[in-house]
């Protein structure tokens, strides 16, 4: 066999090996940048693919969780300082069926995901009653993916924005029950740092919530030690909330765990975090109803841009200066 052949034999099974490794759940492997203990733990591991587009990248898995966001650059390889998620985006779900039934996750908080870090960039396993129909698979800037819970499918697509300042993750659940769902809650934890995700930087942002408009922002904070890596981030629901709770990112876990939602606006100071809850009602057999989750960022000014503006302020300066004499 010539070297020719030789290596081209070996590209070929290199292929294969690494595309049965991005679509395979019980394959999952760490798929760089997008490192996660989630994808490394054996017969529970999960695959956590990342979603190219306009500068940033999102990491993503099946269950539309992700604990991992670089919105300024894209790193070959995972990078803390300049993770702004590491703290999770986590949706959760339970709906209830015309019998009385309630069909949860199987976890304390409802959590879509089988797993969770709470920014500790230690995922752990907290299980899971939703199956994949479909692993993440992504094409150019858009992920997708498909999975089940007792005959509810959602379906996620996630599109990371070409224009560099964001995401959306749109849910369509269609109900393949034998049972009409009279009540559909929906839900999502966000526990963005817009400062990153060094043990630090988490203690600098500010978070607050907006009740006209339904949206969560958290602030990076500049001095005394803290050096924002965007602005500032922020996330909303197609639709306005019916309840939500708001504190540490400790304190919300703990919310959503004993159903306790405290409907405060903020702010908070440090590892603030949100969780909100939509009731989206009623759903018939073979019926499909969709929800879309805002993901969005502000650049922090390029410092040409900055240095171009400083200039354009001192001319300025010296003009007004002339015109008084």
């Amino acid at each position: 066999m010539s070297i020719c052949t030789k290596t081209q034999t070996a590209l070929a099974i290199t292929t294969l090996m690494l595309l049965n490794a991005t679509t395979s759940t019980a394959q999952a492997a760490v798929i760089q940048p997008c490192v996660t203990a989630a994808a490394q733990a054996g017969p529970n591991a999960i695959t956590v693919a990342p979603i190219y587009g306009g500068g940033q990248i999102y990491c993503q898995s099946a269950y539309g969780w992700s604990d991992t966001w670089f919105a300024d650059s894209q790193p070959a390889t995972y990078d803390q300082r300049k993770d702004v998620l590491s703290g999770d985006n986590a949706p959760d779900l339970r709906y209830r069926l015309a019998n009385g039934q309630i069909v949860g996750s199987g976890n304390q908080y409802n959590f879509i995901s089988p797993w969770l870090d709470g920014g500790t960039l230690n995922a752990q396993f907290i299980g899971s009653n939703w199956q994949v129909v479909n692993d993440i698979s992504v094409n150019l800037n858009v992920g997708t993916s498909k999975i089940t819970l007792g005959g509810l499918d959602a379906g996620i697509t996630t599109t990371v924005l070409a224009s560099g300042s964001g995401i959306t993750e749109t849910f369509v659940f269609t109900n393949n029950t034998n049972s009409a769902i009279e009540e559909l809650l929906f839900s999502d934890y966000y526990n963005f740092h817009a400062n990153g995700s060094l043990g630090g930087d988490i203690g600098c942002p500010t978070t607050t919530y907006d009740p006209i408009t339904g949206t969560v922002t958290t602030v990076g904070q500049s001095g005394g030690g803290c050096s924002p890596i965007v602005k500032n981030g922020s996330m909303h629901g197609s639709q306005l909330p019916d309840v939500w709770t708001i504190g540490t990112s400790g304190n919300v876990l703990a919310d959503i765990a004993a159903g306790n939602y405290n409907n405060l606006l903020g702010p908070v100071v440090g590892d603030g975090a949100i969780d909100m809850v939509w009731n989206l009602g009623a759903l018939g057999i073979g019926q499909s109803k969709t929800f879309t989750i805002f993901k969005d960022f502000e650049r922090l000014p390029e410092p040409g841009t900055l240095a171009m503006l400083g200039l354009a302020l001192l001319a300025l300066g010296l003009m007004r200066r002339r015109s008084l004499k």
